[in-house]
């Protein structure tokens, strides 16, 4: 378990119910859930009873919730002496970012602003190739997908899942789909990388579908778009397209596919030692990232305590 799972308890606890929470957390509703189930497997004893109108303690999660908030507050106000030794580091930093990568990114690089109070921060939207570390004097970049070999350093921050989305627009004007042969007849949009490589088959745990395209996007927030609009359906990282499938602008189309997993690195150069800001830069979103069970999934252990 970590620090965040056990804020993440407390601020049910107070509001009461899972969709406070995750307003109040700015996240979603099934993320709360699942981190409150995750916890109290961990546990071994719910920590709250469920009914369809009225979520309350149980008697095992007053205890807990007794025992863990002067505990948290007091890590809390740890890390916060902690942030004053932060104004140590200052100084220019220029980051690349692929295009869609942002949106994911942009909440921990916000918090990396907050943090670092005295860093000036550059922010490029750029194809993804290392080169542009280079022609760009980038320290860093953040990007999806394989890297060409460079003498380049790559960090692995999360991972995503592709799958088949299209919108309920789309759907409701075309034909049905029952099998993945049932895509031969459908409008498909593809994705061009930024190495200039183009999917000419959609590739599936068990199957792959040459793909006839009718739409060529060269980053993943146009064919997002492109999807939402109408256009066809695509193969869109699940993580971008969650918003509006919950919203019923998406579908995911045969949701039993796949079409496997990519990885998000950080790159920085090889040649050239990092200066320090943009190691705390790096440090900061391997960290949070982690912490947060965003990318990874790891957990970080912050302290065991007996549950009564």
């Amino acid at each position: 378990m970590n620090i965040k799972d056990l804020e993440l308890f407390i601020t049910v606890a107070k509001l009461g119910s899972f969709s406070k929470a995750a307003k109040s957390l700015d996240t979603r509703r099934a993320h709360v859930s699942r981190r409150i189930a995750e916890l109290e497997q961990q546990l071994g004893a719910p920590l709250f009873t469920r009914t369809t109108r009225v979520m309350a303690l149980t008697t095992s999660g007053k205890r807990y919730l007794a025992q863990i908030t002067p505990l948290v507050s007091q890590l809390n106000h740890a890390g916060e002496v902690f942030k004053h030794r932060h104004d140590d580091i200052q100084g220019k930093l220029r980051i690349g970012l692929q295009p869609f990568v942002d949106k994911l990114m942009d909440k921990h690089i916000a918090h990396f602003v907050h943090a670092y109070p005295q860093v000036q921060l550059e922010v490029f939207i750029v194809p993804g190739q290392h080169q542009d570390i280079k022609r760009l004097h980038l320290d860093c970049m953040i990007n999806a997908g394989e890297v060409s070999k460079g003498n380049i350093a790559k960090q692995k921050l999360m991972t995503f899942e592709r799958k088949m989305y299209a919108s309920s627009v789309y759907l409701e004007k075309s034909s049905v789909i029952e099998t993945i042969d049932d895509l031969h007849y459908h409008s498909l949009l593809g994705f061009r990388d930024a190495e200039g490589t183009l999917e000419h088959q959609w590739r599936f745990q068990q199957t792959n579908v040459s793909a006839n395209y009718k739409v060529i996007c060269s980053d993943y927030n146009s064919l997002y778009h492109f999807c939402l609009g109408g256009a066809g359906i695509t193969l869109l990282p699940q993580v971008i397209a969650l918003d509006a499938v919950e919203n019923q602008q998406l579908i995911n189309v045969l949701p039993e596919l796949s079409a496997g997993f990519t990885d998000i690195n950080i790159l920085t150069p090889n040649d050239t030692p990092l200066s320090p800001v943009a190691k705390a830069f790096v440090e900061h979103l391997t960290d949070t990232i982690s912490i947060n069970g965003t990318a990874n999934h790891s957990d970080r252990s912050v302290c065991d305590i007996a549950l009564p």
